[in-house]
């Protein structure tokens, strides 16, 4: 079986909510390594006020934590990409137009983040995710099992595939780590075809860890192998590579 690949990782150091320093970014890419992880997209939040981060840090801070990396000998086995975890604005056209927010390994996906407890305008999605594919790019809804409107309602999330989006499930809610009601949801999500690929959303190497082995082994225990194969391996290396993904495995 290929490695993993990881398109969702809050790996980079003192960026955002992730690790607060190298050790603690050091500590979490050999947990991914040791769990069969061998391409991360360091994904650092862009949430505006919040998160401040840029096309430029965000490759500043990959290019340093590569460096430290090297120097003690333990970037071995493991590829880093650009990405980010990007909150849904509404000027958010506008940014990724003047080329000012990171696509998925500069490539044609791009992470968009959903608010937790509410879902923007519908027709404004519509409009967003429409010319986003209009352009040539997918937008991926990130963990959308944790998003309030969506676990009551899941014809939300097929208005976003029907517009074009893939959604992108968190192994920790395969496996139960966010309570049994978003696991419950991320399964259904799974079986409805309404997902397409899955990520570790790794914050640190306690609570949030990047790891995927379990919520593989998951998968394919309850969908069969050409699934699990699907949604850990073979979409999220061609999401990086910016190929097409399979949505009908």
């Amino acid at each position: 079986m290929a490695g993993f690949t990881d398109i969702h990782c809050h790996i980079l150091p003192g960026i955002d909510d992730g690790p607060a320093d190298v050790r603690l970014s050091v500590e979490m890419l050999e947990i991914a390594r040791a769990d069969g992880i061998e391409k991360i997209v360091a994904s650092p939040h862009i949430l505006d006020g919040v998160f401040d981060n840029t096309k430029e840090s965000i490759a500043s801070s990959i290019a340093g934590f590569r460096s430290h990396l090297e120097a003690i000998g333990s970037l071995n086995g493991v590829t880093l990409c650009r990405g980010a975890d990007i909150r849904i604005c509404r000027d958010m056209q506008q940014r990724i137009s003047n080329d000012r927010l990171p696509l998925i390994n500069d490539k044609n996906y791009i992470l968009l983040e959903l608010p937790s407890f509410v879902i923007p305008p519908l027709g404004e999605l519509a409009n967003l995710i429409c010319g986003l594919r209009m352009s040539g790019i997918t937008a991926i809804i990130t963990h959308p099992e944790r998003n309030i409107p969506i676990l009551e309602d899941l014809r939300i999330l097929e208005k976003f595939v029907e517009w074009g989006a893939i959604s992108q499930i968190t192994g920790a809610s395969i496996t139960g780590v966010f309570g049994a009601r978003i696991q419950k949801a991320s399964l259904k999500i799974i079986k409805k075809g309404l997902a397409h690929v899955v990520a570790t959303d790794a914050h640190n190497s306690k609570t949030r860890p990047p790891v995927l082995s379990g919520p593989y082994a998951r998968v394919a225990k309850k969908f069969g192998q050409s699934l699990a194969e699907a949604l850990f391996i073979v979409n999220p290396s061609r999401i990086v590579d910016g190929c097409e993904v399979d949505c009908t495995a």
